[in-house]
């Protein structure tokens, strides 16, 4: 059970990080008033970095699968030397 829940934080922080990176989430804060002792954060998630982000990981997925495919399909269809 403690791997399950160690995988699954990792996979949290990597997900985390990489949306930061690709700036999926973003952290801000508006100008805040001395007087009133509060911190707002607001947190910004964009759904369609995300989806174009994952529509691109998708393309290239089906590319290099297509190209493994196609270079499988001519390794069958060579003749082997060996009797």
């Amino acid at each position: 059970m403690n791997r399950v829940f160690a995988f699954l934080i990792v996979v949290v922080i990597c997900v985390a990080g990489i949306g930061f990176y690709r700036s999926w989430f973003t952290v801000s804060s508006p100008d805040s008033n001395a007087e009133s002792h509060k911190v707002d954060i607001n947190l910004t998630v964009d759904p369609d970095k995300v989806k174009a982000d994952a529509d691109i990981v998708k393309d290239k997925a089906a590319e290099l699968t297509g190209q493994v495919t196609e270079e499988a399909l001519d390794l069958v269809d060579q003749p082997s030397d060996s009797p």
